[in-house]
């Protein structure tokens, strides 16, 4: 497969410019087209690198053929986009998380990408921090038995975010970065109980999603855990701690880009902090394409497969609330 591969961007929100930029960086990839429901926002990205821009997505991916694509597109609108990139082939990478309120849709894409063998990677991006491999060697060596994440934070400014069914809520669609890097260090858990409040009225007036969670989580390892976040903090603290016999580890975001995070590891001997190094998204992007020219589905560094089972954990803990996300 030739490095020049063709690449589409199906959303031109904020988050399509981290994934360009890595792109960019690895030189293996051309942009042709940019499609987004707010046309103006698509030219603005496309036009610089002398690429389409469209408001209809299914026309761009006909017109252009791409080798690859980015789903990047609020998640109440992800799933029929991701439908349809499976029904073309054409190998993708979308960010999560991989619904809102369509709770059945994550599955039932899953089952269509595992049918056609097709790439697909979801944008856990955190799983590309370059610290994350010693950390899960020490776990292996001194498992965790607590497990703590926090995503305090104010309210995203997207009005899509604010709405349920467009884009889940906190912890389907924030917090769950916290969720499944808590899989991937740990293993697979279960739900044990979950509150949520918010304010009656809501703030802003239009919200109808949660202004906080916590849940209690049981590992499949014995090791508990608890998480917390909130919408409606003044200042950000977001990180995994985990402890285990002799060992702390914290996973914690260290700058305001996307990829500022570092990894404190004390054992009561030394304490070693590992910044992110490459940035996350850029590894991210290099293991998908990397798996692309493969043919193997497997060498992503998160599958849909297994996106699927972060976002029926989120899931979990929003249905233990009793309320919406």
């Amino acid at each position: 497969m030739a490095a020049d591969l063709k690449l589409v961007l199906i959303g031109a929100g904020w988050i399509g410019s981290y994934h360009l930029a890595a792109l960019g960086r690895l030189g293996r990839t051309r942009l042709v087209g940019v499609a987004s429901a707010r046309l103006e926002r698509a030219e603005e990205v496309a036009f610089p690198h002398g690429a389409v821009a469209s408001a209809d997505p299914e026309r761009i991916l006909d017109q252009l053929r791409p080798d690859v694509a980015w789903l990047c597109v609020p998640p109440g609108a992800a799933p029929p986009l991701a439908e349809s990139l499976v029904r073309r082939g054409i190998p993708f990478l979308a960010e999560k998380p991989l619904a809102a309120s369509d709770a059945a849709a994550p599955r039932r894409v899953a089952s269509f990408i595992a049918e056609r063998r097709l790439v697909v990677a979801v944008g856990y991006h955190l799983r590309g921090l370059e610290g994350l491999p010693e950390l899960r060697e020490r776990l292996v060596e001194q498992p965790a038995q607590t497990v703590a994440g926090r995503w305090l934070d104010s309210t995203p400014a997207p009005a899509w975010w604010r709405r349920v069914d467009r884009g889940g809520g906190q912890v389907v669609e924030q917090a769950t970065h916290l969720y499944d890097l808590g899989r991937h260090l740990v293993g697979e858990a279960v739900v044990v109980g979950a509150v949520s409040v918010r304010d009656d009225p809501p703030v802003p007036a239009d919200a109808d999603v949660a202004d906080a969670t916590a849940a209690i989580l049981r590992y499949e390892t014995g090791a508990i855990g608890t998480f917390v976040n909130s919408r409606r903090s003044d200042t950000r603290s977001i990180g995994l701690e985990l402890v285990g016999d002799g060992l702390r580890a914290v996973v914690d975001k260290a700058g305001d880009e996307p990829g500022d995070w570092a990894i404190t590891i004390a054992d009561g001997r030394s304490t070693r902090t590992l910044r992110a190094g490459r940035d996350p998204y850029e590894i991210q992007a290099e293991r998908f394409l990397d798996a692309v020219e493969a043919g193997d589905p497997d060498a992503v560094l998160s599958s849909y497969g297994d996106a699927v089972r972060t976002d029926e954990l989120t899931r979990a803990v929003v249905a233990a609330t009793g309320e919406p996300g």
